[in-house]
């Protein structure tokens, strides 16, 4: 809209007219009028909370095709750099190390700094990281690399999540964030069939080459993102003092709804942390599929099941009314369904079977993803949502993906074999199932 130059003193503003007084009755200068710049149409978009969550969302499935991106390379990488099953689970867990930590310090961060400007940084560090992987030739600078990818991820991973909340109002988060972790599978399962397939064909360096690009140039997009309506809340997300910050710790973890969330999904992320290392492995090494059909097979389950589980909770959620007592029993249940249909598809021999009971199991495993979020954020105040986002990053991965990768490639490499590396991964579903369904009825 036009801003009027106000005829005495010249300042562009809202002009209300004033009693002239002087010289200003006498000589009366006509109104000038100065056209205000409008945004451009893109920049328009992504400044309100649909285009937050698109943005954000487009970026998330990039977040997991990097960091999936050694699940479908391992026989390659193996070769290459002379890795054992161990060192390369070694590989995912020093990425993990490094996001966990870094998570908190960009709550911290935030606070101080603009969060869209810091989204851009991590994501261009994270993506630079990934770019310059595949010109490695040891495994030594390869696990450097991936600590980097894990510092730029913890900047995304712990302020996406906050900034899309602080747009909705509680009814709506479990289904914005429903969107936004659909994403997860997409990301995943792209990593899987882009690497299998690039793998094949122009080796493995490709695949870093090719999983780095796209990051870099939307991470300038970021700088076109808007602080969310209670921004001024949500910037003091960690308190500046040591003692400050002891007390927002406790509040959180006063909380019964945090503390089950997180419970249950450190659990559930032991489990999908292994599942997506080692189960395309698994299935080519133990079942004999080949490495492009098992990276193939298992990337098109994730990403149909995973769309659909996780659009389908997020839609359960809210018709249930999107509380927190109903989202969580809405997650225990589908995780206590899902964990015996997993357990089916790692030790059963016919193809088809495997397929059809794994993508059953990834639907309802997937549609915890939403409304478990969705209770995170609802579970604190406005003020300290970054700060309990990464406080739950820090658990989620010390106890989950971190360890899960080193622990079944070690069990694997031992005399115990594949088999029972791998049931670890329904007994961690189990545990995540009874971790959310007890909140049933409590306050």
């Amino acid at each position: 809209m036009d801003e009027v130059v106000d005829p005495v003193d010249g300042r562009a503003g809202d002009y209300r007219p004033r009693t002239p007084t002087g010289a200003a009755l006498v000589q009366r200068r006509p109104l000038r009028y100065h056209a205000a710049p409008m945004a451009a149409p893109a920049s328009r978009f992504l400044h309100g909370a649909s285009g937050t969550l698109a943005l954000l969302t487009a970026l998330n499935l990039l977040n997991y095709l990097d960091r999936y991106l050694l699940a479908g390379i391992v026989a390659p990488l193996q070769q290459s750099l002379g890795a054992s099953q161990t060192e390369i689970g070694f590989l995912t867990s020093a990425f993990l190390l490094v996001y966990m930590v870094a998570a908190p310090a960009f709550g911290l961060a935030a606070r101080r700094a603009s969060r869209p400007l810091l989204l851009a940084a991590g994501i261009f560090v994270w993506s630079a990281a990934t770019l310059a992987s595949g010109f490695v030739h040891t495994l030594l600078q390869l696990l450097l690399l991936r600590a980097l990818v894990g510092i730029g991820e913890a900047a995304y991973s712990t302020l996406g999540p906050a900034l899309i909340a602080g747009h909705y109002t509680p009814q709506r988060r479990a289904s914005a964030l429903s969107i936004f972790y659909a994403a997860i599978p997409i990301g995943t399962a792209l990593s899987y069939i882009a690497s299998g397939m690039l793998s094949q064909h122009w080796g493995w360096r490709s695949v870093f080459i090719a999983g780095g690009v796209p990051g870099l140039l939307l991470a300038f997009l970021c700088l076109r993102l808007r602080e969310p309506p209670d921004a001024s809340e949500q910037e003091s997300a960690v308190p500046p003092s040591k003692g400050a910050r002891a007390a927002a710790l406790r509040t959180v973890l006063s909380s019964a709804d945090f503390r089950s969330a997180t419970i249950g999904l450190t659990a559930f992320t032991f489990a999908f942390g292994a599942l997506a290392v080692w189960m395309p492995h698994y299935l080519t090494t133990v079942r004999g599929w080949s490495a492009v059909d098992a990276s193939a097979s298992f990337g098109i389950i994730i990403v149909a099941a995973g769309l659909l589980g996780t659009l389908g909770g997020g839609a359960a959620a809210r018709a249930l009314g999107g509380g927190s007592r109903a989202c969580l029993m809405l997650c225990g249940t589908c995780m206590l369904a899902a964990t015996p249909l997993t357990a089916a598809a790692l030790y059963c021999t016919d193809t088809v079977l495997v397929m059809t009971v794994l993508f059953l199991a990834a639907t309802l495993a997937f549609a915890s993803q939403g409304p478990v979020n969705a209770v995170l954020v609802n579970a604190v105040p406005a003020d300290l949502r970054a700060f309990a986002v990464g406080a739950n990053v820090l658990a989620i991965h010390a106890f989950g993906d971190v360890p899960s990768p080193v622990i079944i490639g070690r069990i694997a490499d031992s005399s115990w074999g594949w088999e029972w590396a791998m049931a670890l991964i329904p007994a961690a579903m189990l545990l995540s199932a009874l971790a959310w369904l007890p909140l049933w009825g409590r306050r």
